[in-house]
């Protein structure tokens, strides 16, 4: 889903002017940028404080604009659907998995959940693209929908800066998810924001999101993904500091793996640990159905159920092919990511670029 908005501007109660953007701040008296989220990052260990902080940093990273309240909420989001591979006519068909579906052909693979009903939403403000997704729906005694758990990321691609919001798991609704932007929040606005959102340490969302901002599966494929990873754009996290952080991760930038960084870096924490072999076929856990478990055996003609890199966007002939064009470059991935981030006289490893 994409969407435009304004940010809006003025000091509010709750956190000051935060609608100039970091290049056009006053100076202080030694001729230096003045901090333009000063008054709203005075009382950061408190709750309130390290929320409002957090919002004005962000907003400051986004240059000048967050997503207005009714912009960016669960029923806004475009439907996850989970999929059963039905192999019986000899191609592979994937038709909608049943509500209680315990494995499927594409899970979660944060939760591990095939679940129906889950969403994913997407903004784009210029150079700010945010996203949110609402895993897990569940239906309380009133019929109303709450979603188990609800997380938000916005990044310039410009910069590079990165803010990340997690939910207070089973506490969002469809319509209910509380205002990003707190400089002018009321304290009934402030109040729910701190009832929602459990202000997080950025390095534990960069354990999975470690060589970019949006980490793509097979779970997303019904949603018309659209990637910002082709471009391996600058990338840093924004916290209560003055200034974005480098992410604490290393890329891969082995000559030997070029053919599967063409389109995206490959990260030292979780791509490396889970992603990169599941996309390639191997440790096919519990909750993929036995469809895809059986895929990912050599020489099945249902080989793209358990390989999903590359994308369809490059179409491979058959798994001979895949092999021929990427079998090398996985063994050479696989070694490396067995020492994730540290140079051998095989693999070569750089920061992720911050800028």
């Amino acid at each position: 889903m994409h969407g435009s908005s304004s940010g809006g501007s003025g000091a509010g109660a709750t956190g000051g002017d935060t609608s100039t953007s970091s290049a056009d701040a006053s100076t202080t008296e030694d001729g230096s940028p003045a901090d333009p989220c000063a008054d709203a990052c005075v009382e950061i260990d408190a709750d309130a404080g390290a929320a409002t902080c957090h919002a004005c940093r962000c907003k400051v990273a986004f240059d000048g604009w967050l997503p207005a309240s009714d912009e960016l909420q669960c029923a806004d989001a475009t439907p996850i659907v989970t999929y059963h591979a039905d192999l019986s006519s000899g191609s592979t068909v994937l038709e909608p998995a049943p509500i209680n579906a315990s494995s499927c052909a594409n899970p979660s693979l944060l939760t591990g959940s095939c679940r129906p009903g889950s969403r994913l939403g997407r903004l784009e403000h210029d150079d700010v693209v945010v996203q949110w997704i609402c895993r897990d729906i569940a239906l309380e005694v009133d019929g109303s929908a709450l979603f188990h758990d609800v997380a938000v990321i916005g990044h310039n691609v410009r910069t590079g800066a990165t803010c990340f919001w997690d939910d207070v798991d089973d506490v969002t609704h469809e319509d209910d998810l509380p205002p990003l932007d707190l400089a002018e929040a009321t304290p009934a606005e402030l109040e729910r924001h701190l009832a929602v959102f459990d202000l997080v340490d950025p390095g534990v969302c960069t354990k999975c999101h470690d060589h970019d901002p949006f980490v793509y599966t097979p779970y997303l494929a019904s949603t018309g993904w659209v990637s910002v990873a082709q471009d391996k754009g600058p990338y840093s996290t924004v916290s209560l500091d003055v200034l974005p952080a480098a992410v604490d991760a290393s890329h891969l930038v082995s000559d030997a793996a070029a053919p599967c960084l063409a389109c995206h870096r490959l990260g030292s924490n979780n791509t490396c640990g889970r992603f990169a072999g599941d996309a390639m076929g191997l440790n096919k856990e519990g909750y993929y159905e036995a469809e895809v478990r059986e895929a990912a055996e050599p020489g099945s003609p249902h080989w793209t159920l358990a390989h999903w890199m590359p994308t369809e966007s490059l179409p491979i002939a058959d798994y001979d092919a895949w092999l021929a064009t990427f079998g090398a470059a996985r063994e050479h991935i696989l070694g490396c990511c067995a020492s994730p981030g540290i140079d051998s006289d095989e693999c070569r490893w750089a920061p992720v670029p911050a800028e």
